[in-house]
């Protein structure tokens, strides 16, 4: 695993990883590793290690949010009713968290802002766990972060 990708794993709430597993399990049950894929293609820039994936399953296993279908020496996780009606919540969460993130949107002319944010954020991935450039990157966003505090202590 590069250095970016196990950076990212430490950056990345347990949470999160909870609620997106859950969130895929309910489209079908799956192995660790077609789960870790799913991830990245969803994300399009982030894989879960087996170090990271398998505990937080064995998390929601343990919770009883998912149980295990063994096939042969390989297991595959499914939802039971428990974590398919909190996938449902989570999702529920999700689409009005969206849709009050578009309602701002059409009320303000924010979008370009948050559309250079996210251009900012992958580049920023790309520097991760590249020591120098990282550290200069660090320089550049606290650099942004002072300007943005003195252009609202302006206002």
């Amino acid at each position: 695993m590069s250095v970016r990708y196990s950076t990212l794993n430490k950056l990345v709430p347990v949470g999160f990883l909870e609620s997106f597993i859950l969130s895929i399990l309910r489209e079908e049950p799956m192995h660790g590793y077609k789960l870790m894929k799913k991830i990245k293609e969803r994300t399009g820039f982030w894989k879960p290690s087996p170090g990271t994936i398998y505990p937080t399953l064995h998390s929601l296993l343990k919770r009883g949010f998912i149980r295990e279908l063994r096939e042969g020496r390989r297991r595959k996780y499914k939802l039971t009713r428990k974590g398919l009606k909190i996938s449902r919540e989570i999702k529920l969460i999700e689409v009005e968290l969206r849709n009050k993130a578009l309602e701002i949107l059409s009320k303000t002319n924010k979008s370009k802002i948050f559309s250079h944010f996210g251009e900012t954020f992958k580049l920023i991935l790309k520097v991760l766990g590249e020591s120098e450039r990282e550290r200069k990157a660090i320089e550049i966003i606290n650099e942004t972060n002072l300007k943005l505090r003195k252009l609202l202590e302006e206002g």
